[in-house]
């Protein structure tokens, strides 16, 4: 009986010692950042304008305060659709006071969720890739999803391009897209078109009076066609008198083709 006596003395004294120094413990003050939490929004909803942390300065005891004080912050947005203007709560331990909170109260925009299919547009100098996918798709509020037309990448050279969304106005940044990048497949040199005018040459002795097609369209390289005045041409079955038809053989520079078969008739006379 002695010995539980003793021992609740004990604990008495150990506790009266821990209360005498918390009661003496110094008071502090401290700017502090924590994550803002947003409450009260459920299903299919998102709310824009809301910052990811706020900064409480408190003042209490040091060791509530100091190191990383279990305090919290949140936006009640419960019943909220369209723009919102709400003060930002924060919980803290007994004893402990928000002496300033920043920002103190946030306007956003609650908005409904919405996902759609975007095709995919990767840039690239000087090539063209074939990708894959070719079509991703684009989630977020429904204002900038509505807003978006591509999923635009820049082609830098590697195996895949980083996609984000984009509108009339330029980036989304709200809207996330799945997959958030594309493989590039290949890449091609871009071919341009060009209609070049048909030149005939026939042998000494012979000269041309009429002939059909008079130009082709060719597709190649853009500085192959840039330099390409015309294509010169002759039929299949050669140069005689008379009137000849059926197909042309053509003289067409490296890299550079006609989209099809190119037929034609030449009318020719003895000089």
């Amino acid at each position: 009986m002695r010995e539980w006596g003793g021992f609740l003395l004990a604990l008495l004294a150990a506790l009266g010692l821990w209360y005498s120094l918390r009661e003496r413990a110094p008071v502090v003050e401290r700017v502090v950042s924590v994550p803002l939490r947003v409450v009260g929004l459920e299903g299919e909803w998102l709310a824009e304008g809301v910052p990811k942390e706020v900064l409480l300065r408190l003042r209490g005891p040091a060791h509530l305060v100091e190191g990383t004080p279990p305090v919290s912050a949140y936006l009640d947005l419960s019943g909220v659709e369209g723009p919102f203007a709400r003060e930002v709560r924060v919980a803290v331990p007994q004893g402990v006071e928000v002496r300033e909170v920043r920002p103190a109260r946030v306007e956003g925009r609650v908005e409904a969720i919405l996902t759609r299919t975007l095709p995919v547009e990767v840039l690239s100098q000087g090539a063209w890739v074939r990708l894959e996918p070719a079509l991703v798709q684009a989630r977020g509020p429904r204002s900038q999803v509505e807003e978006a037309v591509a999923a635009v990448g820049l082609d830098l050279g590697g195996e895949s391009v980083a996609l984000s969304a984009f509108g009339p106005r330029g980036p989304l940044p709200g809207v996330e897209l799945f997959p958030k990048a594309v493989r590039i497949l290949a890449r091609e040199t871009p071919l341009f078109r060009k209609e070049v005018p048909l030149v005939l040459k026939p042998p000494a002795g012979l000269r041309v009076l009429e002939y059909t097609p008079r130009s082709v369209e060719v597709v190649g390289p853009r500085e192959a066609l840039e330099a390409l005045e015309g294509v010169e041409a002759s039929p299949q079955g050669g140069f005689r008198p008379g009137e000849v038809a059926g197909p042309f053989r053509l003289a067409l520079p490296p890299g550079v083709r006609t989209l099809g078969p190119v037929s034609g008739r030449v009318r020719l006379a003895l000089e």
